[in-house]
């Protein structure tokens, strides 16, 4: 094989040693690169390869390696040697944009390729190249012209707070700081006011000037099909045709994301095939020569790239179409897998990090697998009308080939994600989109020519919006996936290796022994009928009839072999599938465990509770508290941060919280419930619990319409009520009083703090007090009510601290009754409020409690084994506490 394929072997090898420094360093890198070598020995050793064929294998696996340990150390930021402290130090850089200025409400951003540093105190300006990532916050609305005008290539001079990137806050969690690392960007750099951002009237560089051509040329693009279309189309034929999706409607994508649509709105391959039909069929009308069709088709490619917003999937197309055309060109186009393997050494030469780009690992993996399986397929398919046959193994090697890795970064997976891919996706590739490129372009010679393109899409879009609804209204279909290995994704891929292999070798010994049968044929039913006439008892008399030779057909083709030995192949994999599946679907079955996690979620609460049976529940969801004034809507982002959907729903997939028993909400506030819309949307939930009152607030009433809407029941509870959740766990309500739940009427209650629910969790006799936001008042008449003030006899394991450590919550006397092993405080970093106070820092310090913060610490999580041991870890080792 390595023979046969070197250019394969050698891509193969460049990929291994650049993945081997994204997840590893120092020693373990080393390790990992001496095994490497290894086991690429023994491969020559076994597939017999050339010397030259292994030297060259084993070059590429060091210099990729080599290339990104120089990449790294190129791009390692330089700040720190300039200034001891960058973090939140004011700075005035100069640099030119290296981005698209992406304009949405109040924030202008753009990258900032900085050549001088000049710090406010001293006035001296110091050389640095280094890029920045700049976040400039508008004051007036007409801000956002001047923002508009800012370009790619521009010579700017920006004032500024450098602020250190945000790693993750919880485990699994999104990670901002290495998104932007991958980028080549480590610093942020926070700007007030466009007046904050002072542009020079310098040429911008020559070669930033295609960059800058596109960019200008896809805001015409985006222009032109807000015209064309209304609102509710536009956003998406602009991401469907010209790759723009940052106009795509948030909740529109979310669909397409459930089902597993969203490569739809990737501009792939597909995109560039329909380019290069058109591209040719037009050159050959223009009467061109086949070789100049093709050279000009050439160039028309890296163009059209650009104008799509070069996406690692748009780079991966355009390359083989353009290393494909030429080959056609020369007559000497064979192998796509060649293709798709020069496509990936020049993009990993070029930018060693771009291996981390999920898109970049679904575009190839993807590719390879419809390359080397979808013939083998095929031809398994049980079904005569080969356009379907085709169409099926493509959708089915898809979603077989794409899963792991969806699973492993989204972890989702709809199971009627095949049949919308196999209806949808021609449909969408073949009617729409190419109604939309006709739109954009009739439009340019007579505009109602163009809209009536773009009517007939719109219409379409309905009918695919029908198909959708109709899909994801199907309940019980999205199945959620918690984290999987490394070493899970490679297996996945080794069984579907094994599974090819075993349907070609099936394949093989059917078609043996088919041409068997067929030589095997009596002679006289392979003549015309009219010529198979028995010859009569005369034309045989005295002789004696016997095979013409003895013929021992081969073992595996002997039908009379046992069953069991041909049924032995497919039973195996079969289990190894099933293996598979079991593992990646319930990979904690036997984990008896109990958890409490308090989620980083901001300036809010939310806390994950797992019991040792495996089951969930959730006790609030954080949520964003919005300061807005009145007529300054042009403030709002497209897509607003929202803590429950961007933050806490992700986190449960990413964990297998496949249903939650109960969603507890302590209390109304917008920082405990502003994600519970999200929850309640995305996750199936059992029970809703709240404290028996209601707020007047548009979202309070909002989120209880839609557990109505959804059938969740509903409960309020009060002190003294209890649940045994199972055998490991155990809830007891101390909080709101029994009297203040009663009546007919739920009351509604502006100030909800002192309504606040308290609850005492209990795992395997470890003990958690949970008491929301519920301050002084409300502590002492828990305590009143127990008959414990200041007994110290109600001993617990872990306290978290009420109302994000405000000074009202957690006194002396709330401290003292409880005695706490440990203390909890959810709370955001550098928020308005000052959380947590001093004076409650102070009095957890004064009785030596240990206290983890989630604005210090991130995520804080604790364990507890059926013995009842105690453990902790926490995402960051900061300040807040040490493990």
């Amino acid at each position: 094989m390595m023979n046969r394929r070197p250019l394969l072997a050698f891509v193969v090898c460049w990929v291994s040693g650049d993945a081997m420094l994204s997840l590893w360093d120092g020693k373990a890198a080393l390790l990992a690169f001496a095994g490497a070598l290894l086991l690429l020995g023994a491969g020559a050793v076994y597939f017999k390869a050339s010397p030259v064929v292994f030297a060259a294998c084993a070059a590429a696996m060091l210099l990729a390696g080599g290339e990104r340990a120089w990449t790294d150390w190129r791009y390692a930021t330089h700040l720190t040697a300039l200034l001891a402290e960058p973090d939140g130090q004011t700075v005035e850089l100069t640099g030119r944009i290296a981005s698209v200025v992406e304009v949405d409400g109040d924030i202008a951003a753009f990258q900032l390729k900085a050549t001088s540093l000049k710090q406010p105190e001293t006035q001296a300006d110091a050389t640095l190249k280094e890029s920045f990532w700049i976040r400039v916050r508008l004051e007036e609305q007409e801000e956002q012209q001047v923002a508009h005008h800012w370009r790619r290539g521009d010579l700017l001079r920006v004032q500024g707070e450098i602020q250190l990137p945000a790693d993750a806050g919880n485990f699994g969690g999104f990670d901002y700081r290495a998104y932007l690392d991958r980028k080549h960007i480590h610093w942020l750099v926070s700007a007030k006011g466009a007046g904050s951002v002072e542009r020079t009237e310098a040429k911008p560089p020559l070669l930033t000037l295609p960059l800058r051509w596109a960019d200008e040329a896809r805001e015409r693009i985006s222009l032109w099909m807000d015209s064309l279309y209304g609102e509710k189309d536009a956003g998406f034929m602009k991401g469907l045709v010209a790759g723009i999706q940052e106009d795509i409607d948030p909740e529109q994508y979310t669909v397409y994301s459930n089902l597993g649509l969203t490569h739809v709105l990737a501009v792939s391959g597909l995109h560039f095939g329909v380019i290069v039909f058109i591209l040719l069929r037009l050159f050959a009308w223009l009467r061109f020569t086949r070789e100049r069709a093709i050279e000009l088709t050439i160039a028309a490619l890296p163009v059209y790239m650009l104008l799509t917003g070069a996406s690692p999937s748009a780079i991966r197309a355009c390359l083989m179409g353009m290393i494909a055309l030429y080959m056609a060109r020369r007559n000497r186009l064979k192998d796509g897998l060649h293709l798709l393997a020069a496509s990936a050494l020049v993009m990993l030469v070029w930018d060693p990090l771009v291996i981390e780009n999920v898109s970049f690992q679904l575009s190839f993996i993807v590719t390879a697998g419809l390359l080397l399986f979808v013939p083998t397929v095929t031809e398994q398919l049980p079904i005569r009308w080969r356009s379907l046959r085709g169409a099926l193994a493509v959708a089915v090697t898809a979603q077989a080939v794409s899963f792991p890795v969806s699973a492993y970064y989204f972890h989702q997976f709809h199971l009627l994600s095949l049949p919308a891919n196999l209806v949808l996706v021609p449909f969408i590739s073949f009617v729409v989109m190419p109604l939309g490129m006709a739109s954009a372009a009739l439009a340019l010679l007579w505009r109602p020519l163009g809209a009536l393109a773009a009517d007939a899409a719109s219409w379409c879009n309905r009918l695919t919006e029908w198909v959708l609804d109709a899909l994801a209204g199907v309940p019980g279909m999205q199945t959620f996936w918690p984290q999987p290995s490394l070493l899970w994704v490679a297996a996945a891929y080794a069984i579907q290796f094994v599974t090819i292999a075993h349907m070609k070798r099936s394949q093989q010994k059917r078609q043996e022994r088919e041409a068997l049968d067929r030589w095997m044929q009596p002679a006289a039913e392979q003549r015309p009928a009219q010529e198979r006439q028995p010859l009569g008892p005369a034309a045989c008399d005295g002789e004696e009839t016997r095979p013409l030779f003895d013929f021992e057909p081969p073992a595996h083709l002997n039908s009379g072999g046992r069953h069991w030995r041909r049924l032995a192949a497919p039973a195996a994999i079969a289990l190894l599938w099933a293996v598979w599946l079991a593992w990646g679907f319930r990979p904690a079955a036997l984990d008896r465990q109990a958890g409490v996690m308090f989620l980083d979620v901001g300036q809010g609460d939310s806390i994950l509770i797992r019991s040792g049976e495996g089951r969930y529940g959730l006790i609030d969801t954080g949520g964003t508290v919005q300061f807005g004034k009145a007529n300054e809507e042009w403030r709002q982002r497209k897509d607003p941060y929202e803590v429950g959907k961007k933050t806490v729903v992700p986190l449960l997939k990413q964990r297998g919280v496949r249903s939650l028993d109960f969603l507890l909400l302590t209390h109304l506030d917008q920082d405990h419930i502003g994600g519970a819309e999200a929850v309640l949307g995305s996750v199936p939930v059992k029970r809703l619990i709240f404290n028996g009152s209601l707020k007047p607030d548009k979202s309070v009433d909002r989120l209880f319409r839609l557990a109505e809407r959804l059938r969740i029941p509903i409960y309020a509870v009060s002190g003294g009520m209890s649940w045994q959740w199972d055998r490991t766990a155990s809830l007891q309500v101390l909080f709101p009083a029994a009297g203040d739940a009663s009546g007919t009427a739920i009351p509604e209650v502006e100030e909800q703090n002192e309504r606040s629910i308290v609850t005492l969790l209990a795992l395997y006799g470890r003990t958690f007090l949970l008491p929301g936001d519920l301050e002084a008042a409300g502590e002492r008449q828990v305590l009143e009510e127990l008959g414990a003030v200041g007994e110290g006899t109600l001993k617990i394991d872990v306290l978290k601290a009420g109302h994000h450590g405000s000074r009202t919550s957690t006194t002396d006397e709330w401290l003292d009754s409880w005695h706490p092993t440990e203390a909890v405080i959810s709370v955001g970093r550098n928020n308005v409020y000052g959380h947590p106070a001093p004076i409650v820092l102070d009095r957890i310090a004064a009785r030596s409690i240990p206290v983890y913060r989630t604005d210090l610490n991130g995520e804080v999580q604790y364990r507890v084994t059926p013995e009842g041991g105690l453990s902790r870890r926490v995402k960051r080792d900061s300040h807040g506490g040490s493990d």
